[in-house]
C-alpha cells in the first residue's frame, strides 16, 4: 500500500503533468534548504533521501575524504570516513548522517513549501517550454481571451500569449472566445514561462495554412517558390512542381477554387493570387501582372545598381497594371526582387503566349472593335462608366478576361463591378 507522501506525489504529478522524478528532486532539494537554513551553516553540502515516507527520510552532510581535516564543515578525515564507508578513499566523498532535531518543524516545513512550489513551477514552465519548441515553425490553433488597444491576449494548449498589432492581419476584428490561426515562429523561456512569438502576417503563416490543406504540399509535389504578401490587402504566390505532369497551380486552387476558399477564409478580405513560377524574370513578371496586357519590357541596372525593369503599357491598361495604391505592380516587383517603373505606351504588344494565363487563352463568340466604347453598356450607372473612363477603360474591348474581384480593385465597389463584367458580357455574346 502506497504511503500518504507517496499518494500525494501521484496525485501531483498527474495534475501537473509532471515528470515523478523531477517532483521528488524537487522536495528533496528543498528539504535540504530549509535544513541548511535554520540548522546548518552556509558552507554545508546537505543531500536529502526522501524514502518511501516522511517517516523514512534521512539527511545527510556530504563531505571530502582529506588527510588533515581544514574545513570541518566539507572535510572529514580518513579514519571516520571509514567508520561510515569501510571503503572511503581519500578525494571521494561520504555521507554523514545527521539526526533530525525536534525543532526541524513548522519554520522549515514553511521554507520547504515554498521552494518546493517554487521548484515545481520552474518544472511545469520548463517542461511546457519544450513541448512547444518542437511546435516552432509550425501552425496552432488558438482561442481569443481579451482585446487590448495594442494587443490581443490568445489562449494557446493552455498558454497565454500576445498577438501585438503589428502580427495582426490589417482590418482584422476578434472577439471573446474566437477561434484562429497563428504561426509560431519562436518559443523563449523566460522567468514567467514560455513566451510564445505568433503571428498572422508573415509569408510563413500563409505557407503553412496551405500546406495544411493540400496532401501534394505535405508530400513535396508541389511547393511555394516565391511569395509577395501585403497583409490585409494582397499576395502573390509563384507555385512550382519538379513533376510536370502535376499542375502546380490547380493543386493550390483547388476543385472549384476549394483549397484557396478555405484559406481567404482564414485571411478575411486579403487577395490570394496564385501563378505559375519561372526561373525566367520576365515571364514570371508578366504571370504576376496577368491579366494586364504588358506591351514590352525592358531590364536594366538602375542607378545604385540595383536591378530595374521597365513595363510598357497602353493607357487602357495602365489602371490594372499599377493595381490600388500600385499594389499591383508593386508587390509584382517584390516577387522578382526588382523596382518596376511603369510607362504608357501606344507601340504594338509583345505577347509572350508562354506565360498567359488559361482564363486570358479563351476566346469570345465574336471579336469587337477597338472603338466601341462602355457608353453602350445597359444597367451600368453612369457615374461608374464616368470613373472607368477617368481610369482609362473606355473601350468594351478592355474588359476581356477581366474578373469582378480584379476590377473592384481599381476604385469602384465589388457590386458595381460585376454590374459591369455582366454587361460586357452580354455584349460579347451578341
Amino acid at each position: 500500500m502506497q504511503s500518504r507522501l507517496q499518494a500525494a506525489i501521484n496525485q501531483l504529478c498527474a495534475e501537473k503533468n509532471l515528470n515523478q522524478d523531477i517532483v521528488i528532486e524537487a522536495i528533496e532539494n528543498a528539504i535540504a534548504i530549509a535544513y541548511k537554513k535554520d540548522f546548518g551553516s552556509q558552507g554545508q553540502e546537505i543531500k536529502v533521501h526522501l524514502g518511501d515516507d516522511i517517516a523514512d527520510m534521512r539527511i545527510f552532510e556530504v563531505r571530502e575524504v582529506v588527510k588533515k581535516v581544514e574545513d570541518i564543515e566539507t572535510q572529514i578525515n580518513e579514519k571516520e570516513a571509514k567508520a561510515i564507508r569501510p571503503d572511503a578513499k581519500i578525494g571521494e566523498k561520504v555521507f554523514v548522517p545527521v539526526s533530525l532535531k525536534e525543532e526541524f518543524g513548522r519554520i522549515a516545513a514553511q521554507t520547504a513549501k515554498h521552494v518546493i512550489n517554487q521548484k515545481l513551477q520552474e518544472a511545469e514552465r520548463e517542461m511546457l517550454f519544450h513541448k512547444f519548441k518542437d511546435k516552432e515553425g509550425q501552425l496552432l490553433t488558438s482561442r481569443v481571451q481579451k482585446i487590448d488597444r495594442d494587443c490581443a491576449l490568445i489562449e494557446i494548449e493552455g498558454v497565454t500569449t500576445m498577438l501585438p498589432n503589428r502580427d495582426q492581419i490589417p482590418g482584422e476584428k476578434y472577439f471573446t472566445g474566437q477561434r484562429i490561426k497563428v504561426y509560431l515562429e519562436k518559443v523563449e523561456l523566460t522567468p514567467k514561462g514560455p513566451q510564445l512569438r505568433i503571428t498572422r502576417t508573415s509569408k510563413e503563416f500563409i505557407e503553412a495554412l496551405f500546406e495544411q490543406e493540400i496532401p501534394e504540399m505535405r508530400e513535396g509535389l508541389v511547393y511555394i517558390a516565391k511569395m509577395a504578401r501585403e497583409p490585409g490587402v494582397r499576395c502573390k504566390i509563384a507555385v512550382a512542381s519538379d513533376d510536370s505532369s502535376i499542375d502546380p497551380v490547380g493543386a493550390f486552387v483547388g476543385q472549384r477554387g476549394s483549397r484557396i476558399n478555405t484559406v481567404m477564409e482564414e485571411v478575411g478580405d486579403e487577395r490570394l493570387d496564385i501563378i505559375q513560377y519561372y526561373e525566367d524574370p520576365k515571364k514570371l513578371l508578366l504571370a504576376a501582372l496577368s491579366p494586364a496586357k504588358v506591351s514590352k519590357t525592358e531590364f536594366f541596372k538602375g542607378d545604385n545598381k540595383e536591378d530595374r525593369v521597365k513595363i510598357f503599357v497602353r493607357e487602357e491598361e495602365r489602371a490594372v497594371t499599377i493595381g490600388r495604391g500600385g499594389q499591383n505592380v508593386r508587390l509584382a516587383g517584390n516577387l522578382i526582387g526588382m523596382q518596376v517603373d511603369v510607362i504608357t505606351f501606344e507601340g504594338p504588344i509583345e505577347e509572350d503566349e508562354s506565360v498567359v494565363q488559361p482564363a486570358q487563352k479563351e476566346k469570345v463568340a465574336k471579336e469587337v472593335s477597338e472603338k466601341v466604347t462602355i457608353d453602350e453598356l445597359k444597367g451600368v450607372d453612369e457615374e461608374v462608366i464616368t470613373t472607368l473612363k477617368e481610369l482609362g477603360l473606355s473601350q468594351i474591348k478592355q474588359f476581356e478576361g477581366l474578373k469582378a474581384k480584379e476590377l473592384a480593385e481599381i476604385g469602384i465597389t465589388l457590386d458595381q463591378a460585376e454590374a459591369v463584367v455582366k454587361a460586357v458580357g452580354k455584349y460579347l455574346k451578341k
